[in-house]
């Protein structure tokens, strides 16, 4: 495996309680070899400026901004928001919202005084059948404006979440991973990408190997810019119901999971091998994972340790 991606963490899946423990947490993160950066979620905003700048200087300078949390929040507040949506307003706000990401990046460049965001996760939100709640024609008009912002050199990255396969199947069902890379090919822009989370695509096909299968196929595509390593598993665990995006651990971890050790490696081996395929390797790994209550914090830190190892890749 001679190409080296760099690591991303998950982290606030599994964050302490205290503000002072998720300090030394992050220090001891810092630790682990190939970190690069964190995956920041966006709510509202990105939070406390100063306090995030202090935490990612100096070394976390390839940090991945992630809008799924607001894009749910407000996908089961309204039902018809997201970027890819049949529906005016709902698209109209996912737009106002994804402005809303865009300022908060550029205003933590502002606070940290240099970039430290080298991508930005969308998605093609709301829930629902296609054709009927959300539509690729949309996504693709939603990803064309929002790709001429000034996201100060960040790559937008196309997070594919679990697809709609029935009303009463999966979580967040949004597009099909076929209709995202239909999408960003027609566009033709080097800083539009897609990103696999392993969790998401096992919640879509409820079993462990369509992750391996949605890997390939977007870097097949020319398009895969990271995976991120987050568990998911057909029974009820601590962490979340049975085949829900529950962030579960590798199944050594939680027995619950169905993401094994072996998995991370054939995904990771399939990322980055030029023995899988000619197109360019992922640029990042990515662990993100729930951790008991109880853990403390080197046992937090081993558990995502654990999962990057699992990759093979010497970082």
């Amino acid at each position: 495996m001679p190409t080296t991606p760099y690591a991303i963490l998950g982290a606030y899946a599994s964050l302490p309680a205290t503000r002072e423990q998720t300090e030394e947490y992050y220090r001891l993160l810092g630790t682990i070899p190939g970190v690069r950066g964190l995956e920041i979620p966006f709510i509202d905003d990105l939070g406390d400026l100063p306090w995030l700048a202090a935490q990612l200087a100096p070394a976390w300078d390839r940090n991945v901004v992630t809008a799924i949390p607001g894009t749910m929040m407000r996908v089961w507040a309204t039902g018809t928001f997201g970027l890819a949506s049949t529906d005016a307003e709902g698209r109209a706000a996912a737009l106002a919202f994804t402005r809303q990401v865009r300022d908060g990046v550029e205003a933590l460049r502002e606070a940290v005084g240099r970039d430290v965001v080298a991508g930005v996760e969308l998605h093609s939100a709301p829930s629902g059948a296609p054709g009927t709640a959300h539509d690729a024609r949309a996504f693709g008009e939603s990803l064309v404006e929002v790709a001429d912002w000034d996201w100060g050199g960040a790559t937008l990255l196309v997070e594919h979440c679990d697809a709609f396969v029935s009303p009463e199947r999966g979580e967040k069902r949004m597009l099909t991973i076929e209709a995202e890379l239909e999408v960003i090919t027609a566009l033709h822009r080097p800083d539009v990408r897609m990103t696999i989370n392993w969790g998401r695509s096992a919640v879509e096909g409820h079993d462990s190997t369509l992750p391996l299968e949605h890997v390939r196929l977007v870097r097949s595509a020319g398009l895969l810019e990271g995976v991120t390593f987050s568990g998911a598993g057909p029974v009820d665990t601590r962490y979340a119901k049975a085949w829900m995006d529950g962030h579960l651990p590798m199944d050594v971890d939680e027995p619950g999971s169905v993401m094994s050790a072996e998995d991370v490696r054939d995904c990771a081996l399939a990322a980055l091998s030029p023995e899988e395929s000619s197109a360019p390797a992922a640029r990042y790994l990515g662990c993100k994972c729930q951790v008991p209550a109880e853990a403390d914090l080197h046992q937090r830190a081993a558990m995502l340790r654990r999962v990057l190892e699992a990759t093979g890749v010497a970082f």
